[in-house]
């Protein structure tokens, strides 16, 4: 009811003070003038929340806010060329979920941009010439503390102005990612705080860094919430910022901490079609509240879209040393753009021409999820401009993620199957209990059945009729149990029924993998032989032993071989055969 009664209040108050001021807001009509009082201006007066201005003057004493309604975020939009003049003891303010385009500021006085606690959009700014000898504060809160199982909630940050001190953050946790000291499978080498301290080795060891860069991301980390106010002219210039990959653990190097330079959001899209090069792979990676989202070609997880939020850091991944070219035209605002992110309705149209099922892990309390898209452009293997690493499988209290050729996938694009294809899924839980496997979002898919089954209890379920998976799952990792199964439903063949299965044989882009369902071939002599279907012996391999239900034996398959080929598996006077589809 308070913002009610504030929206209720307005019209006296810009009777009072608009004396000098005419104009309705309107793109007819739109604001010019001095104002001389305390006003405030909220998206529901204003269709679409947008507000139109000319040349708009705040006189000395006077103060001009800008507010989202109780419904829409705001946007001030000036006319091409017009200025906003700030006269000394006058202020203006730009609250969270707000935007304001202006071509020319002149500031004396004070401009704020706010953000607040419990707040989730961001203040955002797009201009191009700045004067005056005003003050310029851009806050920033970050929240504090654990998640509910006690992960540490760490956010990837950037500044949008220079020489900002590392000790303005009031804590020891302000650190730099640098990719060179990553010389081994694991990337928590790479974390090094601003006082020298190493998060790897527990060591004072250096580099140290006393200021954060233009275009350059930071992890933070504090036991309790804050709000910070940065002082300077916010940057308005492309900024250049190199990155680096090791050679020899491409599982763990050429990942870099970017963030934002702007005081607005930019397009991470129009950065990756005009100024990135081609050794930059195109998906980037973010923090949102203590877990890892990754957006790519259209489609995030966990929240992610190509809207960069200013003051956020992001990680990109590069597979040689290169640059990566922030420039003033990949500036943008997006209303609906939340901190950390948030699907938004141009996300959405870009998702309604891409083909995908989302895979959603959750609990009472947490939700997770991963999405497997198909494209004619996708390649078995990963694809720079369609494919999103799991970034992290420690970040968060639950994580998910596909599986194919021992690539971890937080978004993964395959080509759409001729018959069917498996893949496999993981999870990691922070603690064991009761958990829901379902799909929430799935499209432009209508020729394919999408089923998942878990491998444990030889259970499946139709994930188009919107039905769910509830288990039991220990803390940590959970792979080798549940397959995700899109079927051609023009060309399918026929499986065994659950049932009767002794394994699960599938193929995954030119691997044959074999998972005992039973522990019937446990710990037997068993031999594997594959054939066409004219009969041709193509692959044996002999003396092997599976170790009892849930037991995973992968195989190199020529990779000539294609179609339908019968596999047989034998132990003994015991005999197991099954009919698949092999593509490469």
């Amino acid at each position: 009811m308070k913002k009610l009664i504030l929206i209720l209040l307005i019209p006296f108050i810009s009777h009072v003070f608009l004396l000098a001021q005419t104009g309705n807001g309107t793109i007819g009509n739109p604001y010019t003038g001095t104002i001389s009082g305390t006003l405030t201006w909220y998206a529901d007066n204003y269709p679409n929340g947008i507000i139109y201005a000319q040349n708009i003057t705040i006189a000395s004493g006077a103060s001009l806010t800008i507010s989202p309604g109780q419904y829409n975020g705001c946007h001030l939009q000036f006319a091409h060329a017009t200025t906003l003049t700030i006269n000394s003891g006058g202020s203006f303010t730009i609250n969270p979920q707000t935007s304001v385009t202006v071509d020319n500021i002149v500031n004396n006085g004070s401009l704020t941009l706010e953000s607040y606690p419990n707040e989730s959009g961001v203040a955002s700014l797009y201009h191009s010439n700045y004067s005056g000898a005003g003050t310029t504060v851009t806050r920033l809160y970050l929240s504090g503390g654990t998640t509910a199982e006690g992960n540490y909630k760490w956010h990837y940050i950037s500044v949008p102005v220079n020489n900002v001190s590392a000790t303005s953050f009031s804590t020891l946790d302000l650190a730099q990612y640098i990719e060179n000291l990553v010389v081994n499978e694991e990337n928590e080498s790479g974390w090094v705080a601003y006082d020298g301290y190493r998060y790897s080795t527990e060591l004072i060891t250096g580099p140290t860094f006393s200021t954060l860069e233009l275009g350059k991301g930071y992890n933070y980390y504090s036991a309790s919430g804050s709000t910070f106010s940065l002082s300077g002219n916010l940057n308005i210039q492309g900024i250049e910022v190199p990155v680096t990959c090791g050679t020899g653990y491409p599982n763990s190097q050429g990942f870099n901490l970017l963030g934002n330079p702007f005081a607005s959001c930019i397009d991470w899209d129009y950065i990756i079609a005009n100024h990135t090069p081609t050794s930059v792979n195109n998906a980037v990676y973010f923090t949102v509240n203590g877990k890892v989202a990754a957006y790519v070609g259209g489609i995030g997880i966990d929240g992610g879209t190509g809207t960069i939020p200013p003051l956020q850091g992001f990680f990109v991944h590069t597979t040689a040393n290169s640059d990566v070219y922030m420039p003033p035209e990949a500036r943008t605002h997006n209303l609906d753009q939340y901190r950390y992110k948030k699907g938004t309705k141009e996300t959405t149209e870009k998702k309604d021409t891409v083909s995908f099922v989302r895979i959603q892990l959750k609990n009472s309390i947490d939700s997770t999820d991963l999405v497997v898209r198909f494209s004619k452009n996708a390649s078995p293997v990963y694809d720079k401009e369609l494919d999103a690493y799991k970034f992290s499988k420690n970040a968060g209290d639950i994580n998910i993620w596909s599986t194919i050729d021992d690539i971890d996938y937080s978004i993964n694009a395959i080509p759409f199957p001729e018959s069917k294809v498996d893949v496999a899924l993981g999870i990691k839980v922070v603690k064991g209990g009761t958990y829901k496997l379902c799909s929430n979002e799935l499209k432009r898919l209508d020729n394919y059945s999408i089923t998942l089954r878990d491998l444990s209890t030889n259970t499946s379920i139709d994930l188009k009729k919107g039905e769910i998976f509830t288990f039991e799952a220990p803390a940590g990792i959970t792979e080798n149990r549940f397959i995700l199964s899109i079927a051609n439903q023009t060309t399918d063949i026929p499986v065994i029924t659950t049932n009767k299965r002794k394994f699960h044989i599938y193929a995954s882009y030119g691997s044959l993998n074999i998972l005992s369902l039973s522990d019937e071939y446990g710990n037997l002599p068993c031999s594997v032989t594959v054939y066409e279907l004219t009969g041709r012996k193509i692959f044996q391999v002999n003396n092997l032993e599976w170790n009892g239900n849930g037991d995973l034996k992968q195989f190199a398959v020529d990779p000539a071989e294609n179609g339908l080929l019968i596999v047989e598996v034998r132990a003994g006077n015991k005999k197991y055969v099954e009919k698949i589809k092999f593509n490469r």
